[in-house]
């Protein structure tokens, strides 16, 4: 608590002995300070320890927040809510990718899109995306040569095995899981299928879930 002498402007600090004694007092009493610059009286009750005061004692009261912020409708948060699961989309721009991530999205996914794969492997490095998908079209030759593809093929288990790595192509063959265990995915998905590419996702996730659902909790029991 601040105290300000009316007359000289100089502030002085409050401390635990005062501010005790201002509490015991009766309300409307005063307690009279002695300005150490000016010597002038400060009337100081327990009101304006509590911040009720008018501002006549010479307490100076915390000032009114900024809210300039308003008329931008910009404000810096403090940090991301760790639940919202966040997705990476490998794709070219297009039709096709706007798709996948409405589907994402409406899923409750907060989406990421890159059009390089080296970019896409420094996201997922220091993200922790619980999707990732890589469209073959978005590489030279084959998917298999992107380095996406080989960073994920290559991934330890213990952050692997909590992505679900999906693979569009046209030379996939959509929910063939022995395909998509030969390409390293949890998923693939063929080009002609993208528009139901919602759908999709509402039928694999839950499987993936129920599948290695229990294998998982058991781990994270067990620390691992």
């Amino acid at each position: 608590m601040d105290i300000i002498c009316s007359a000289c402007g100089t502030s002085h600090k409050s401390n635990f002995k005062l501010e005790k004694s201002l509490e015991q007092l009766r309300p409307g009493q005063k307690v009279r300070l002695k300005c150490s610059k000016c010597g002038e009286p400060i009337a100081v009750g327990r009101e304006d320890l509590y911040g009720n005061g008018t501002g006549s004692s010479g307490l100076k009261p915390p000032a009114a927040p900024d809210t300039a912020w308003l008329k931008e409708g910009l404000f810096e948060d403090e940090e991301v809510v760790a639940d919202i699961p966040q997705a990476l989309i490998l794709m070219k721009a297009g039709d096709a990718r706007e798709k996948m991530i409405g589907a994402l999205a409406g899923l409750g996914y907060k989406v990421d899109t890159v059009e390089a794969s080296l970019e896409a492997v420094k996201k997922v490095q220091f993200i922790n995306y619980t999707c990732v998908v890589l469209h073959d079209g978005s590489v030279n030759g084959s998917f298999a040569d992107s380095a996406l593809h080989r960073y994920m093929s290559t991934m330890e288990m213990d952050r692997r095995r909590y992505i679900l790595y999906v693979v569009i192509g046209a030379g996939m063959k959509t929910f063939y899981d022995m395909q998509a265990l030969a390409s390293s995915a949890n998923l693939v998905v063929n080009d002609a299928d993208i528009p139901y590419f919602s759908v999709i996702l509402r039928k694999a996730i839950p499987e993936y879930e129920t599948l290695f659902g229990p294998y998982m909790d058991e781990l994270k029991i067990q620390g691992k």
